[in-house]
């Protein structure tokens, strides 16, 4: 062995979870030690999974935040807008199965029956999905819904529904539910 190899060398062992594990023995002037550390942090986060180039890449911004109950939860990345402690943003909420979108049609059908027109309400009928354009008030965790946009399975859209400037309400985020990890996801997103 030619005195280059006696001088540094290293034994690299990989584990079945494929976590390096470097075993290196140094000269007398610790040469390897930096070396050894690059490798180790290049091995350990190159293995790190990054949402901030799927973020980029979806199709109109769209990145989904949650899934429950048969509902997909997304957030509109590409136009989230940031005003001092205040955001805006959309959110879309797309209905997967009939049982979750019946609770969000028979409020629509309940509505048109008071108001007297329920036949109205068939145009709910392939209804798939909708996007709620909402303000949130980051530093006092609530948000305020500004309009509703309800759309069909081929993504034309049913109605607009915008709140008059005089009703539209805060409403307080409930902590460990879906809107909260939608609120911090908004509040707390940097472009």
């Amino acid at each position: 062995m030619d005195k280059l190899h006696e001088k540094y060398y290293a034994f690299i062992l990989v584990t079945t979870f494929w976590y390096p594990i470097f075993v290196v023995e140094l000269n007398s002037y610790g040469n390897m030690k930096y070396i050894c550390l690059v490798m180790i942090f290049t091995c350990l986060l190159s293995g790190c999974k990054t949402t901030s180039g799927s973020i980029q890449n979806k199709p109109g911004g769209w990145f989904n935040i949650a899934v429950a109950e048969g509902v997909e939860i997304y957030t509109d990345t590409a136009n989230i807008k940031r005003e001092g402690a205040v955001a805006y943003a959309r959110e879309k909420r797309v209905y997967m199965t009939p049982e979750s979108k019946k609770p969000y049609v028979d409020k629509i059908r309940r509505e048109y029956a008071i108001m007297g027109k329920p036949e109205k309400a068939g145009k709910w009928n392939d209804f798939s999905y909708c996007i709620y354009n909402c303000l949130y008030e980051c530093t006092n965790k609530r948000f305020r819904i500004l309009s509703v946009e309800d759309y069909d399975s081929a993504g034309k859209r049913i109605a607009k529904t915008t709140t008059a400037k005089n009703n539209i309400r805060w409403l307080n985020v409930g902590s460990e539910t879906v809107g909260d990890y939608v609120f911090f996801f908004v509040c707390d997103y940097r472009q």
